[in-house]
């Protein structure tokens, strides 16, 4: 089953770590990768967080923002 999107889409830079676990295939690990990997300039530089490739990307695009 396909997550649904939040209205509100979840700050990479601001957002808390258990904020950035909701988003499907994250999960703590990642999230404290993405909190590590702080500031982003667009939701791509995503991609430069150790196990966040195309692939993931694709799955949490619709869920995230930078600004």
């Amino acid at each position: 089953k396909k997550a649904v999107p939040p209205a509100q889409k979840i700050n990479i830079n601001t957002a808390s770590k258990d904020q950035l676990d909701l988003i499907p295939n994250v999960g703590p690990t990642r999230a404290q990768l993405i909190i590590d990997g702080r500031p982003y300039q667009k939701p791509e530089d995503i991609k430069n967080v150790k196990g966040i490739g195309d692939k993931i990307f694709e799955q949490i695009k619709d869920w995230i923002t930078v600004n």
